[in-house]
């Protein structure tokens, strides 16, 4: 940087007298101040070394790459240090320094879009004030300056745009890496947020749809091997249970009831072991009882909460002046052992009793004389308000001794935070259901209701006004009082006194303790059928012989059979291909579905077969050339078939509410049924060489022979449902272990039709031939369903998790064929021969279960019965006894 001569010149007069320090002597005395010589030096000291300082900081800051605070540095130390020859390479250090640090800030600047700054630091840095010479700033400012070498539409937001881009890539790779694939998808969600066209991120959202896709297959292979699971351990038969400790009843604790309720607790627990008044006032009454209220208190441990606060509460003219009105006609007041009144005081009345005539008596000039043992607080204080013309009401942290005139039912309102499902109640079938009788959160008179009027419907939204469900809880509504439920908030809102607010209190708190407890029930019906079928029979087949001593004379077996069992056109062939026996000996004999028959409602449904099924043959034996032929075959089957049925239909409700599963088939079947219409006269009347016919009784003629008839047609349907319907209610014992339950569990199916109706018949007779036919007119079928039904109606109780059986039913059918030729049977061991046995069991067994189990919101067993695994206690290596002390050790 070239400087003025003059200028110049200064500076290094400058320079030297800050290089090297000269003693002026005051010309001027002791006690003058500093020159402005000295003072110049001093201060152009003190520059040179901040100057030094800067470039340190500079060089440091560059080092870090901190290129802002770099420059920032370099130029103070260029506007700190002078160009002068005795701090020329200072100089040139700090402007070389400003020179590199604000290229490499320009280059920054660049990178993230702001090209107007990068500008104006290299314009500075070339300026005649520090380096016009320097070559990277001027290289750099020219690209600057040519429109096309930088893409200056890359803004700085594009920029931040670009690196936000890039952090949410890999944290949704980083997401995908450790199968977090929702918040992979998120991020790449968020990177198309900001970039739409990331080709990146919508290629890795497809690697997370493949992993997903992996995963809900791997899913559905799991919940299909789950449930197959399921239906196998069906067939388990619960183990008994031994040693069980639970009870199903607890001891009830003390419960924190209201506030009102613990008071009025305190009057009936504490005893007053002698309670004598004379002549006392009823301040000193007062008095009195609150003392032994704390003396007598047991109920609390921290003695600064016990007794019970009583507070009189009087007005000015001492409460006298408010009578009640008193009854027409009111009985005396019975006489009560060791009470007396004063005169002027009012009479006393028995605890529960009439409450006594109200008279005009200041109750501050009332007289009390009380003389009664073991006495509770509450009834003392009965007394000693009706001899005062007062009364007495409990409030929430003290009584109130008040005027006998002064209304105590005051209403209050408060709200409370409850369970969604505090009012659920049972579901009704119809406006002829007084829900307000119903017990509470459908206990057990709701249930008995319900099952008195109609068949419960579940119905959506089924919740019972908040007045009518503390109502049949107990809670009495005085006139002006209200109750209502905000469904969106939970809350519900009541207006009422404060006895009855404690109440329901209570009742908010226990359904809150008790929390959404919800019931899994599981009803299985296990059915098992088998069939025995044993069989040993004979046949004989006979061909013909001649008769011993007859020339013409012949005997054989028998012809044709009244059964099919035996395909008489092909006869039994011997090994030779000669025929051996062509007719039954022991025809009549039965054989298999021949042997046993059907009961009716199974030989209705499954209907009439042509031809009756034979047991197989085993063996035969044959006489071949000779007289006679014959043929023995024996038949012999022993057969099982077996079919098992299993439902296990389940279902989940709350605590106290019914709910009913159904998994069926809705089957609709006619009821009422139309005639068949048969017209009096048809065809060609004309008598033109028709067919005469009788229909009705009447001569008709038909050209045709055919009838017009109009068939049986249904008018009415009924629809039953078919298949499995689980009916359940179930309440939570107290103990929060047994489970009361009100099931009805039923399986219909649907057998078969039964035709009730018979066909429609005529007869004609032809003309020519004489001979008379049967003619049906209409099949007329009226087809009934029938259907089998398994249900049972019972309530059980259930410990959590367990088993029991709700009903059961076993059943054999025997049915036992016998037949034989007569003589030939009865003849002893070879008679066996000519008999036929078969034999057939049918055993059913039908046992229905019913399983319950106490979840959570979450869907987790309450109380958990899976196995845990065993903890083996490590067992600390046993040492080596000390020695006694005349031993010696062993040596090492």
């Amino acid at each position: 940087m070239i400087r003025p001569p003059i200028a110049a010149s200064i500076a290094s007069i400058l320079s030297v007298l800050v290089v090297t320090p000269i003693s002026w002597a005051p010309a001027l005395g002791a006690d003058r101040t500093e020159s402005t010589v000295d003072r110049e030096i001093t201060r152009r000291r003190d520059y040179l070394e901040r100057g030094k300082a800067a470039i340190k900081a500079g060089d440091r800051a560059l080092k870090d790459k901190d290129y802002e605070k770099a420059v920032a540095q370099y130029r103070l130390a260029c506007d700190l240090i002078p160009n002068a020859p005795n701090t020329y390479k200072l100089y040139h250090e700090a402007l070389s320094g400003f020179c590199e640090a604000g290229v490499d800030l320009a280059r920054q600047r660049i990178a993230e879009g702001r090209y107007a700054d990068a500008s104006n630091l290299l314009q500075l840095i070339i300026s005649d004030r520090y380096d016009p010479e320097c070559r990277d700033a001027r290289i750099q400012l020219k690209r600057l300056e040519e429109t096309d070498y930088f893409n200056k539409t890359l803004t700085p937001k594009f920029r931040a745009n670009v690196e936000q881009v890039k952090q949410y890539f890999v944290d949704a790779k980083g997401f995908f890496d450790t199968g977090r694939f929702d918040l992979a998808y998120k991020r790449c969600e968020q990177v198309l947020n900001i970039d739409p066209y990331n080709i990146a991120a919508r290629k890795l959202e497809e690697e997370i749809n493949k992993k997903r896709t992996d995963y809900g297959v791997a899913s559905y292979d799991h919940t299909r091997s789950y449930m197959t699971w399921q239906v196998e351990k069906g067939w388990d038969r619960p183990v008994h249970k031994f040693g069980e400790t639970k009870n199903a009843i607890v001891d009830q604790g003390p419960t924190n009831s209201g506030l009102t309720q613990r008071l009025q607790r305190k009057l009936e627990i504490i005893i007053i072991p002698k309670l004598s008044l004379r002549e006392a006032t009823i301040r000193e009454a007062i008095e009195f009882l609150k003392q032994k209220s704390v003396q007598l208190d047991t109920t609390e441990s921290d003695p600064a909460r016990r007794g019970v606060n009583i507070v009189l509460k009087l007005d000015a003219n001492g409460g006298g002046d408010i009578p009640a009105p008193a009854p027409a006609a009111a009985p005396a007041a019975p006489v009560i052992p060791g009470l007396e009144a004063l005169p002027g005081a009012a009479p006393a009345a028995a605890p529960g009793g009439a409450a006594p005539v109200a008279s005009a008596v200041n109750p501050n000039e009332a007289r009390i004389t009380v003389d009664l043992n073991n006495i509770p607080l509450g009834a003392a204080l009965t007394y000693v308000t009706n001899l005062s013309n007062l009364k007495y009401k409990v409030e929430q942290y003290a009584v109130s001794v008040v005027p006998i005139g002064t209304p105590t039912e005051t209403l209050i309102t408060k709200e409370w935070k409850v369970p969604p499902g505090f009012l659920s109640a049972p579901p009704t079938s119809g406006p002829d259901i007084d829900m307000s009788r119903a017990t509470p959160a459908g206990g057990r008179g709701g249930a008995a209701a319900l099952a008195a009027n109609a068949k419960p419907q579940i119905t959506m939204g089924n919740r019972v006004e908040a007045k009518d469900y503390l109502t049949a809880s107990g809670v009495t509504f005085p006139p002006g009082a209200s109750a209502i439920f905000l469904p969106n908030s939970s809350k519900l809102i009541v207006k009422n006194t404060q006895e009855n607010l404690d109440l329901i209190e209570a009742i908010v708190e226990a359904a809150i303790q008790n929390g959404p407890v919800q019931v899994e029930i599981e009803s299985k019906f296990v059915e098992i059928q088998q069939t025995n079928m044993k069989e040993l029979s004979f046949e004989w087949l006979l061909g013909q012989a001649n008769v011993p001593g007859g020339q013409q004379i012949f005997f054989g077996g028998g012809t044709s059979t009244s059964t099919t069992a035996l395909n008489t056109t092909t006869p039994f062939v011997a090994p030779n291909g000669t025929s051996v026996g062509t007719n039954l000996v022991t025809g009549g004999l039965r054989s298999g579905g021949q042997a046993i028959s059907q009961n009716a409602i199974q030989a209705l449904l499954a209907g009439t077969t042509n031809a009756a099924s034979m047991s197989p043959a085993v063996a035969s034996i044959a006489g071949v050339f000779t007289d006679p032929q014959f043929q023995l075959v024996i038949r012999a089957l022993n057969q099982k078939q077996g079919v098992d049925l299993l439902s296990a239909p389940r279902v989940t409700t709350k605590s106290g509410a019914r709910a009913v599963i159904e998994i069926i088939e809705e089957f609709r079947y006619p009821t009422e049924f139309q005639p068949p219409q048969i017209p009096q006269t048809f065809g060609n009347t004309g008598g033109g060489g028709g067919i005469v016919g009788l229909v009705g009784g009447a001569a008709a003629t038909s050209s045709s022979g055919s009838f017009p008839v109009t068939p049986t047609t249904p008018t009415a349907f009924e629809t039953r449902n078919t298949g499995i319907t689980l009916e359940v209610e179930p309440i939570v014992g107290p103990d929060g272990f047994t489970i009361d339950l009100n099931l009805v569990p039923q399986v219909v199916e649907f057998e078969g039709f039964v035709n009730y109706g018979s066909p429609i018949q005529t007869t004609s007779t032809n003309p020519i031939t004489g001979v008379a036919s049967v003619n049906i007119i209409t099949p007329n079928v009226i087809n009934q369903p029938i259907f089998s039904t398994r249900k049972v109606t019972t309530s059980v109780s259930v410990f959590d998790g367990q088993t029991v059986v709700l009903g059961g039913l076993i059943r054999e059918d025997v049915q036992k064929t016998e037949d034989k030729i007569p003589g030939l049977g009865d003849i002893p061991v070879i008679g066996r021969l000519f008999r036929s046995q078969v034999e057939q069991h049918i055993k059913r067994n039908l046992i229905m279960f019913v399983s319950a189990r106490l979840i959570n919101p979450a869907g987790e067993a309450v109380h958990q019965d899976e196995e845990t695994e065993e903890t083996v206690e490590t067992l600390p290596i046993p040492e080596a006894p000390m020695p006694a002390p005349n031993l010696p050790l062993m040596p090492k």
